[in-house]
């Protein structure tokens, strides 16, 4: 077990990062330094969570630690950081409740689920604000990038198009949604949605037609 200065060292150099058996990594409880200091621990041991997402389980150490996946898909750990609560234990659950069609990730602090990510393939012509509003019941959310990206300070949501020739024609779309004791945060749950949008779209997500 990293002690919190072995994990102050892994944050500031993006090395050093370690973890135990299955996709959890512990980490020191925070202490009375608050949240400026809090931040590097807790960065730290992101950066080794959400690295397992990919592969169930495979972890990433050292350098490739610094930008890490989260349900397969690569984000930097500093954009996850701000919307965790303290805590003594991380872990990742994925899992693909219909294969080929819907994928989802739910990371935990001390076992408490705070933040959960949901891919889902749909039919063309799906708005992000009209499911924000529909299926998450977010008021008066506010919308990005084209009105492709809908957030509020709890939940956001994404489309991803899959329009060119070669593929199928449907939609992408992506939900975070943020729970409690997570923390509620606005400006970094739209940093979270677009920057996971963009990786996604650079993945070549899209279907390519057979035949």
């Amino acid at each position: 077990m990293q002690t919190a200065d072995d994990l102050q060292r892994a944050a500031r150099t993006a090395a050093g990062i370690s973890h135990s058996d299955g996709a959890q990594w512990t980490r020191k409880a925070i202490t009375e330094a608050g949240p400026r200091r809090a931040a590097l621990p807790l960065a730290a041991v992101t950066a080794a969570m959400v690295a397992a997402a990919a592969g169930c389980g495979d972890s990433a150490e050292g350098e490739h630690a610094v930008r890490t996946s989260l349900c397969g898909i690569h984000i930097k750990a500093a954009t996850l950081a701000p919307l965790l609560p303290p805590g003594k234990r991380v872990s990742l659950t994925p899992d693909t409740p219909v294969p080929d069609a819907i994928t989802t990730c739910e990371v935990a602090v001390d076992k408490k689920v705070v933040l959960s990510v949901e891919r889902e393939r749909r039919e063309p012509g799906a708005a992000a604000r009209d499911i924000a509003v529909d299926r998450l019941s977010a008021h008066d959310p506010q919308s990005a990038a084209a009105r492709t990206i809908a957030y509020t300070d709890a939940a956001a949501v994404s489309i991803t198009r899959c329009t060119a020739q070669d593929v199928v024609k449907e939609d992408i779309s992506t939900v975070i949604r943020v729970f409690e004791p997570g923390h509620k945060d606005e400006s970094a749950l739209k940093n979270l949605i677009t920057e996971y949008t963009a990786a996604l779209r650079k993945s070549s997500p899209c279907e390519v037609k057979s035949g």
